[in-house]
């Protein structure tokens, strides 16, 4: 079996059986989770490919948000959440897609216009020009497994489709690994180049990898000066009224359960959120660097 395979099994067994050692001493409490962001990255069925939701199963999932009591809503919503007061129905979530797969557009978006839910996809402009895989790709490309990404004229079809299109920097490089003028670079003119093609504001930013071990909080207020409304982390956890707006956080949604999948909702499993902090990272990484699944 796949180094990736067994780590996936690892993650569904650790993340299932914290969610139910939570769940059987009482609910969690709701009043502070107004909002749950899910993160996703691909939705194929092509394998091996790490990062990926098999296209049945994100169905299924968008099917339990249905089911569960969960009410998908927009971005701008989210915004007008924390900038006005404007009040989010119970049990909202935003649903949203890091990196900008073709597959979003393909498969995922047919999904979410069945059911009717908005999302939010950001995008590394960096890649949408000539084709070129993301970094973390070129070991799957090796083995034969080609995940494209959409191009500037694909952003339309996404916005048309009801998936906004938002910022996920130029090259995809974790902001902590840049020298300020380069973080500065990948904040500001990723949103300009974005504007100018999508003829709108652009109000949210997506930090890569989005660890605490990945921006830092000079980050934070770089993305606020430069005129985005809203930035999100991929540190686990619900949000909010006092959640800050530039350090939003998200769910990493993987091939989970049913049950697995209603526990991580549920808040369950936010225990899992200290894989996150800069010491989880790392431990982290060193666990992915011996089982040879590491990724850039």
């Amino acid at each position: 079996m796949r180094a990736d395979r067994v780590k996936q099994l690892l993650k569904n067994g650790v993340y299932r059986a914290i969610g139910e050692a939570v769940s059987g001493v009482g609910a969690p409490d709701d009043g502070g989770r107004a909002l749950r962001v899910l993160m996703y990255h691909k939705v194929n069925d092509l394998w091996p490919n790490p990062t990926t939701v098999p296209t049945a199963v994100f169905d299924e999932q968008m099917r339990l948000l249905r089911e569960l009591g969960y009410t998908p809503v927009s971005l701008d919503a989210v915004r007008d959440y924390y900038l006005e007061g404007v009040p989010l129905p119970p049990g909202a979530v935003l649903i949203t897609f890091d990196d900008g797969y073709r597959d979003n557009l393909e498969n995922a978006l047919p999904i979410l216009q069945r059911y009717g839910y908005p999302a939010v996809v950001f995008v590394p402009v960096g890649f949408l020009d000539d084709g070129r895989p993301l970094p973390h790709e070129d070991a799957l490309r090796v083995l034969g497994v080609r995940n494209e990404t959409v191009d500037w004229e694909q952003l339309a079809e996404l916005e048309r489709g009801g998936i906004r299109v938002e910022s996920h920097g130029i090259a995809h490089r974790p902001l902590s690994e840049l020298e300020p003028d380069e973080a500065v670079r990948e904040i500001a003119i990723s949103k300009l180049r974005l504007e100018e093609r999508l003829g709108r504001e652009v109000e949210a930013f997506a930090f890569v990898k989005g660890s605490l071990a990945d921006y830092r909080p000079e980050h934070a207020s770089l993305v606020q000066q430069a005129g985005y409304k809203l930035a999100f982390t991929s540190v686990s956890g619900a949000n909010g009224p006092s959640t800050d707006r530039f350090r939003l956080r998200r769910y990493n949604v993987e091939p989970y359960s049913a049950r697995t999948f209603e526990l991580v909702l549920a808040g369950a499993c936010d225990l899992i959120a200290v894989k996150d902090t800069v010491a989880g990272t790392h431990v982290r990484r060193a666990v992915n660097a011996a089982l040879g699944t590491s990724t850039r």
